[in-house]
C-alpha cells in the first residue's frame, strides 16, 4: 500500500506539529514526527526514507525560522509614549 496524506494540509500540518512539539515537550525531532505522524497520514507505516528525511529536513528548517524570529523580537521594546 502506498503513502498518503490525509488532506493536502497535511504535510505542513504534520510539520507544525512536529515543531510544536520539539518546542514545547522538549523531544527530538525523530521523536515528535513520529508522534505527530500518524495523526496525518493514512498509513504511517508505508512512508519511504525519502520522505521521512524530507519532512526531518523541513522539519528542521521551520524550527530554525521560528528560532531565529524569536531572537529578533527579544532585543526589541515598545516605547511608550
Amino acid at each position: 500500500m502506498r503513502f498518503r496524506w490525509k488532506r493536502e494540509s497535511s504535510r505542513a500540518a504534520c510539520i507544525s506539529a512536529t515543531v510544536t512539539r520539539v518546542i514545547l515537550r522538549k523531544l527530538d525531532m525523530g521523536a515528535a514526527l513520529e508522534l505527530a505522524l500518524p495523526n496525518y497520514a493514512v498509513n504511517p507505516e508505508a512512508i519511504s526514507q525519502l520522505e521521512y528525511k524530507r519532512l526531518l529536513k523541513d522539519s528542521m528548517k521551520e524550527l530554525k525560522r521560528i528560532e531565529e524570529s524569536r531572537q529578533s523580537c527579544t532585543g526589541y521594546q515598545r516605547q511608550r509614549g
